[in-house]
């Protein structure tokens, strides 16, 4: 074997057994001796990791079209205002890694609160541009506000210091 990756699916397709018993398994053996079955398989397992990268590149061509119009207003943004541009890229950063806004719905309910057009996407992914775009109109100290709300937005502090804070109306002490 070449590489760890070749054994790992070796060791998969022995993994089958138990599905197909071991019958097909000898008989599959005897038939790779076969210089023709062995052209054969080589042919499909060239056309299947064709197919696999084909798929994988056309992927990644789409998101690449579906997140550039934000990425590229924020560049755009970068000469214009650069305070204004470092704020929203962290923003679009935390959003992106979930450690902002980790849930659609909050996504969703920080518009809403933030009296900003309704996020109407179906997928936290699709909601992240529109909420970004959405926030790239508004001056800079406004911008600085909504973001700061964040906190009452994000994740819920759940420890014994939390609920402390909740129930004492306490935020961030």
């Amino acid at each position: 074997m070449k590489t760890e990756k070749e054994l790992n699916l070796l060791v998969d397709i022995a993994k089958l057994i138990r599905k197909y018993g071991p019958e097909p398994f000898e008989s599959l053996a005897q038939s790779i001796l076969s210089p023709q079955l062995s052209q054969d398989l080589s042919n499909i397992l060239m056309q299947t990791s064709k197919v696999a990268r084909a798929i994988s590149e056309e992927k990644e061509k789409y998101k690449t079209k579906e997140e550039s119009p934000i990425l590229r207003s924020l560049l755009a943004l970068k000469r214009k205002e650069p305070e204004k541009y470092r704020l929203l890229t962290n923003f679009h950063n935390g959003l992106v890694t979930k450690t902002l806004l980790p849930s659609l719905r909050e996504i969703k309910e920080f518009a809403s609160d933030c009296g900003l057009p309704e996020i109407r996407a179906e997928s936290r992914q699709k909601a992240i541009s529109p909420l970004v775009g959405s926030l790239a109109k508004l001056p800079y100290e406004q911008l600085a506000e909504k973001i700061k709300s964040i906190r009452k937005h994000g994740k819920e502090d759940r420890s014994l210091e939390g609920w402390t804070n909740i129930i004492l109306d306490r935020e961030g002490t």
